[in-house]
């Protein structure tokens, strides 16, 4: 069975990132994937120690709950990061796993695992869909630096207004998006 891992980098575990996320996980699953994601919100995740460890191993000398992770990515067809846009950039939290991911490079910084593919979603409050657009062209380039294919980058924005929802073409991408990260 193909696997896709999944990482909410929000910590509304109900917010918009979340909800869009699910609906990829949702097109995944329809397509015989198993799901396995990561809260990193959850407390027990540390950030990176800088201690180089992963420089001559294909994991972290941190032994914390998001441990499990570096096997999950190395088993996994597809990627999913989930990622709120605050103060112009990613969460905290999403950053957090964003220096924890050093180990997906190896010598010379090539890729360890590369050939997966990969959804970016992202929510910001800002209804201006290109306010942030460096933070998300730079985070989507991280995607492709571990050598993984970055199938499709989705943007919820806007979304304080009263009685905001998800746009139904938008859900309807991520299903698909879903769905691609297991073809």
């Amino acid at each position: 069975m193909k696997k896709v891992v999944a990482f909410l980098g929000s910590p509304r575990p109900n917010g918009y990132t979340a909800k869009l996320v699910e609906k990829v996980l949702e097109g995944a699953k329809a397509a015989g994937a198993e799901v396995v994601t990561y809260s990193l919100n959850d407390e027990g995740i540390k950030g990176c120690q800088g201690c180089f460890y992963c420089r001559n191993h294909a994991d972290c000398a941190t032994k914390d709950k998001l441990y499990p992770m570096y096997e999950d990515i190395k088993s996994a067809c597809g990627i999913v990061g989930g990622f709120p846009i605050y103060f112009g950039t990613v969460s905290g939290q999403a950053k957090l796993w964003i220096d924890r991911m050093y180990p997906m490079l190896g010598d010379g910084h090539v890729p360890r695992y590369p050939g997966k593919k990969a959804v970016m979603v992202y929510a910001q409050a800002n209804g201006d869909d290109n306010a942030f657009a460096d933070a998300i062209r730079t985070n989507n380039s991280l995607v492709k630096m571990w050598g993984w294919e970055l199938t499709e980058s989705l943007l919820v924005y806007g979304d304080v207004s009263p009685g905001y929802t998800i746009p139904q073409e938008l859900l309807a991408r991520a299903y698909e998006a879903g769905r691609k990260l297991v073809e």
